[in-house]
């Protein structure tokens, strides 16, 4: 082989590696659309199906059917009347004698042979006495683990919903591991996600013989491979929303929040995509589309944040970590502090509640007192976790959009606290009410059950 022929043969071999990549790539997407192992408490139910006897434990003496001879498998050429046949009652009577030999055998162990199986019917017995126990008592631990996760405490659903993860992210040559925190303040699990790095995506599909005698990749392009590690990603980050749903059966979930961040040589580990989506956004459509341009689309209609480069990369802040403790205001995502502020009014009494605005910092909101707490008159509702210290500027900016909105009251409510000038404006102000971060824990710790930390 010449020189130039072995460059060739040597590009046409690295252009099947990168292919053969490439194909393992697809199916690596094929898989990740395809629903995940359930693992559901119904799932994980065990059922206890009992065991037949070992043939040790049986003591029969021998029957003669076991030894008498086939009528039917004469010799070729015999006569069809077995009772006629010289061969088949040469055959009979080495059978009688094979039957007689093994019953006096019987009778001689009998006694012996009914002890052993005695011994073995014991001992079958006492194994499936023990696997009936041991299925019983797993699934009384089921029970109570369920009732855990029924009363929304945190470790049982943690445990859950990464069991769940687990299933979904063990791909063939790949396993995406995944953290769960759970905050029963706001029924949201924030998850964690370990995504493959830009290295499972070949950079080029095919290999050149150059000029200079060398063998070069050809490049794709690099928005084709942009959008090839966006569709794993999407694939990825979608499979595991969809096996949470899944997994939640009884509906502990309002929110999840999860970050998938990948480790690359160049930045080390970065967050690459952010969701924080609620329950009503991650129902709106399949999670698990056919075509893998479409899950990129699916992913980007959630409450979605990605990197613009993911082979640089260019890392997005995620909505929310996972904290232990009650979580501070600064902690929670935007949907989980506008969905905080919307489930207390509405225990409060504010009924018809509809977010104007939602931002990082906070939410305006309007809603219809039902006579207990509040009027029967519609409210503004402002609430925010920053500033601290809230002026009299914005609390006179609150008062003025009450007007603008044709309402008859407002609250203005802060996880902080109001300078002396904003209660000093708030007093002149009738029909605007200040709550603030003290106040607001409590309302919270009385009225939903759970602590808002910081």
């Amino acid at each position: 082989m010449t020189a130039g022929g072995g460059r060739a043969h040597l590009a046409r071999q690295y252009t099947e590696v990168a292919q053969e990549a490439e194909e393992r790539l697809e199916e690596l997407l094929g898989l990740a659309a395809e629903p995940s192992p359930a693992v559901d408490f119904d799932a994980l139910h065990r059922s206890y199906e009992p065991r037949p006897l070992p043939a040790d434990a049986l003591v029969e003496p021998p029957r003669w059917v076991d030894y008498a001879p086939d009528p039917g498998q004469l010799p070729v050429g015999a006569s069809g009347k077995p009772l006629l046949s010289g061969p088949y009652q040469q055959q009979l009577a080495a059978a009688r004698l094979d039957h007689q030999r093994a019953l006096r055998e019987y009778r001689h162990n009998e006694k012996e042979l009914r002890r052993q199986a005695e011994e073995a019917r014991l001992a079958h017995e006492r194994e499936e006495q023990r696997r009936s126990r041991t299925v019983r008592e797993y699934n009384e631990r089921l029970g109570d683990y369920r009732a855990a996760y029924e009363r929304g405490e945190p470790a049982a659903v943690e445990s859950v919903l990464e069991r769940a993860l687990a299933a979904a992210g063990r791909l063939p040559g790949l396993e995406v591991p995944a953290r769960v925190s759970y905050r029963a303040l706001t029924r949201t699990a924030v998850v964690e996600l370990v995504l493959p790095s830009t290295a499972v995506v070949p950079p080029a599909l095919e290999f050149r013989v150059v000029l200079n005698g060398g063998v070069e990749p050809v490049p794709r392009p690099l928005e084709h491979f942009h959008a090839r590690y966006l569709q794993l990603v999407a694939r990825l980050v979608l499979r595991a929303l969809d096996a949470i749903l899944a997994a939640d059966t009884e509906s502990r979930l309002d929110g999840i929040v999860l970050n998938g961040r990948a480790v690359t040589a160049e930045a080390g580990e970065s967050c690459v995509v952010s969701i924080d989506a609620r329950r009503a956004d991650l129902y709106a459509g399949s999670l698990l589309p056919g075509d893998h341009g479409a899950s990129v689309e699916r992913l980007l209609q959630l409450p979605c944040r990605i990197t613009g480069d993911p082979f640089v990369p260019e890392p997005v802040e995620p909505y929310a970590v996972g904290s232990a403790g009650p979580p501070a205001p600064e902690q929670l995502s935007p949907t989980e502090f506008a969905a905080l502020i919307a489930d207390l009014f509405e225990h409060l009494g504010l009924d018809e509640w509809e977010t104007r605005l939602q931002g990082q910092d906070g939410l305006l909101a309007l809603g219809h007192g039902d006579g207990r707490r509040f009027a029967e008159v519609p409210y503004v509702v402002c609430a925010a976790r920053r500033p601290q210290v809230v002026g009299a500027e914005v609390v006179r900016n609150v008062a003025e959009v009450v007007v603008e909105e044709a309402a008859e009251r407002g609250i203005w409510a802060t996880t902080g606290s109001f300078h002396p000038d904003a209660v000093i404006a708030a007093a002149s102000l009738p029909e605007l009410k200040l709550i603030d971060g003290g106040e607001l824990r409590a309302l919270i710790r009385a009225h939903l059950g759970a602590d808002l930390g910081g």
